[in-house]
């Protein structure tokens, strides 16, 4: 039987001799001449792994020798058992075989598998500083909080990886965005805008025939192997998950949510309630919005808006891109604006329930009020008064409305979705 050196021996010579994978663009960034710890963050199967692939091929491009770059995958059978030991194992590795002659390059997949993951990869930081460049990733958002952000406070930051964006969408299925359009190249992103809608960003699924078989797999999978081992009753997430897809882009409060499940025969508490979501939120799966309020009270007493990380999952588990086209538009906005790291994102709420859809906030301003919808024609006055109303009442200038293909330009300006998704003016 292999010690866990032996195992771990074993993956750093396959992958020394292996070729590394067919990897594709990204329109994602990492500064390869600082020392920082570089953690990349996301969803299940978003792509992390290819990203570090995608990295690795760019240093050997600039002449870094592959000897000099060291990748382990910790979701590798051949490691389970995972402990701490293999860390030292790690270290030992890397001076028995005098790696630190020049400039080594350590690729963690998936590290926080192993508890203490963070104490090491700070000694391994500290130990060595100039002489390693350390990145880390992991499908959960606790990878950047807590005992991580204390114990590399300075020595990280951080980038997230989500499903494709519809740029990267585009050049999967092959069509780069030419300078000048015409207008069959419009029609063409229109209709690779609705297949993006319908099937999502997961680049696994983009690239598959089977995509809707693919979907459930990839949701059930999020669920089981990053949410179900910190339950107690891991019967009920699924449930809950499929409930909280059918429900993207509405106002939800836990309270609200206990009740629904009740009428279905499924008794939980509201804080057990909350905290399963929170769990899901720490997988990527889900995120949510607080209302704009100066009052933390209200913040916290009004109900969220809950959004899921990708709209392949909502049109399939929730509600068809058919039945409810706004709503679908309205998560994949809340998840551009989520990649895109704008600021905080809030909605907007008065007294007389006229909403706003998205309020983007940097620093201590509001910086852009957005609205959401579908048609031009199914703008409705009351949303129109809503964003005067919230734009008066928070000092913003600055108004948007995302439709499907409604473009004008004023005191309010109206985008198509598509011009607004590549950042086209």
């Amino acid at each position: 039987m292999k010690n866990h050196k032996d195992k771990l021996m074993m993956l750093v010579e396959e992958y020394r001799r292996k070729n590394l994978p067919d990897v594709r663009e990204r329109d994602l960034k990492v500064d390869l001449s600082s020392n920082l710890i570089v953690d990349i963050v996301g969803p299940r199967r978003a792509g992390k792994t290819y990203f570090m692939y995608l990295i690795i091929k760019k240093l050997l491009e600039s002449g870094v020798d592959k000897s000099q770059t060291l990748y382990v995958n910790f979701e590798r059978r051949l490691l389970n058992p995972l402990t701490p030991e293999y860390f030292n194992d790690l270290v030992e590795i890397i001076y028995g075989e005098d790696l630190l002659e020049n400039k080594l390059y350590i690729f963690l997949d998936e590290v926080q598998r192993i508890e203490g993951w963070e104490r090491f990869v700070r000694s391994l930081y500290d130990e060595f500083r100039d002489k390693v460049k350390i990145f880390v990733s992991g499908s959960t958002s606790k990878l950047t909080k807590s005992s991580l952000s204390m114990l590399l406070t300075g020595r990280h930051i951080t980038t997230y990886v989500f499903p494709l964006s519809f740029k990267e969408f585009l050049g999967f299925k092959g069509f780069e965005v030419p300078e000048v359009l015409t207008e069959q190249d419009i029609a063409r992103i229109k209709k690779l805008l609705e297949e993006y809608i319908e099937y999502g960003g997961f680049p696994e699924v983009v690239l598959r025939d089977n995509k809707e078989e693919y979907i459930e797999t990839l949701f059930t999978d999020i669920i089981m192997r990053d949410v179900s081992p910190l339950v107690k009753n891991p019967a009920v997430l699924e449930d809950l998950a499929y409930l909280l897809t059918s429900l993207s882009g509405k106002n939800v409060s836990f309270s609200k949510l206990s009740r629904i499940l009740a009428s279905r025969g499924i008794k939980i508490s509201v804080p057990t309630l909350e905290k399963y979501f929170y769990y899901m939120k720490d997988a990527f799966l889900f995120f949510d919005t607080m209302v704009y309020s100066f009052k933390i009270k209200d913040q916290i007493q009004h109900p969220r808006k809950v959004y899921c990380v990708d709209t392949g999952f909502v049109n399939y588990f929730g509600f068809k891109f058919s039945e409810d086209r706004g709503r679908l538009m309205e998560n994949l906005v809340a998840v551009e604006l989520l990649r895109r790291r704008a600021g905080k994102i809030y909605y907007w709420k008065d007294q007389q329930q006229r909403e706003v859809d998205f309020v983007v906030v940097k620093g201590s301003r509001v910086d852009e009020l957005i609205q959401v919808t579908y048609g031009r024609e199914e703008i409705k006055e009351r949303e129109i008064k809503a964003l005067e109303k919230a734009s008066e009442e928070l000092r913003c200038k600055k108004k948007t409305v995302i439709t499907w293909d409604y473009e004008e330009e004023g005191e309010i300006n109206y985008i198509p979705l598509w011009k607004w998704l590549l950042e086209i003016k």
